[in-house]
């Protein structure tokens, strides 16, 4: 009995400190890089067909990955890709991994979270490749102002330099490693009941979210529900794209290196430099960068 009773209060106590994490390692709404715009970033993208199969391009098409929709019933539904290619999956929800061993608890979910973030990074070059050719075109659209200037409303700037830069993603490895470590190897019951991966908040009250245990200044705490995973991964790359992040986007415009890369992360999160040291810890003890080198499989594209 007491056997049973220990391992209750163990379970319960885990839960409330993966929840306690958010609050201690995501900065969006603690350095105040997350405003309210922010919570409608996926309905703005939806605006300029982010969930479409193509964008046109002249007389050809420059096309999206075409994702794979599938739900998770136990560990043994999340694909393990065992070559650099990798089929668009695009789970649509996700489940606790602690009952597995380490080695296989960490393998499962980095093949869960890896298809999304390829997903995502494809389709934000996609859309980046779409300005550039607007910008270099002396005769664009109507069609592709329109475009352009939701861009800039999304990404916060009208410079069409700083935009490019703004649109530009990073590094697989960086991505895993914060997924780990803010969604407590996906424990967190934000990731288990939004796709939440990365705690991020909610301002508007008619989109699907979840309250948090927690409180700012005795006021309530939302977080973001997400259909999958993909879309949470959309809406983590537009805020480091226009959130306090200049130094990162700035050097990851020079760089790929993500052990060098994560050093500029210092505004994600209120432990500053032990955030990122951290980080860079956890790429190399993981061995993230692999990961850097897989894409999606062409066959999807």
């Amino acid at each position: 009995m007491i056997k049973y009773f220990l391992i209750f209060i163990s379970v319960t106590i885990a839960s409330f400190s993966s929840e306690q994490e958010y609050f201690i390692l995501n900065s969006y709404y603690s350095n105040g890089d997350f405003d309210e715009d922010s919570s409608l970033v996926s309905s703005e993208l939806d605006e300029v067909n982010l969930h479409s199969t193509y964008l046109k391009r002249g007389s050809s098409c420059e096309r999206f990955a075409k994702p794979i929709y599938k739900r998770i019933h136990s560990p043994e539904d999340i694909t393990i890709f065992k070559h650099k290619r990798v089929k668009p999956i695009n789970y649509l929800n996700t489940i606790s991994l602690d009952k597995l061993e380490v080695s296989e608890k960490k393998q499962k979910f980095f093949h869960m979270i890896l298809p999304a973030i390829l997903i995502s990074k494809h389709k934000f070059k996609v859309l980046r490749n779409r300005v550039k050719r607007i910008i270099n075109d002396p005769n664009p659209s109507s069609a592709d102002l329109v475009f352009l200037q939701k861009m800039y409303k999304k990404f916060k700037t009208e410079d069409n330099r700083e935009l490019l830069i703004r649109m530009k993603t990073h590094p697989v490895s960086i991505v895993l490693a914060q997924a780990a470590i803010e969604s407590a190897w996906g424990e967190s019951r934000f990731f288990k009941r939004g796709n939440n991966i990365f705690g991020i908040w909610s301002f508007n009250k008619n989109e699907p979210r979840m309250r948090a245990k927690e409180t700012r200044n005795g006021k309530p705490v939302y977080l973001k529900k997400y259909k999958s995973l993909s879309d949470a991964i959309d809406d983590y790359f537009v805020t480091i794209g226009r959130g306090a992040y200049d130094s990162f986007r700035k050097h990851r415009n020079i760089t790929d290196d993500p052990l060098q890369l994560v050093q500029y992360l210092v505004n994600y999160c209120e432990l500053k430099e032990k955030y990122t040291r951290r980080l860079r810890k956890f790429i190399i003890k993981n061995r993230l960068t692999k990961f850097d080198d897989f894409k999606l499989d062409s066959n999807y594209l």
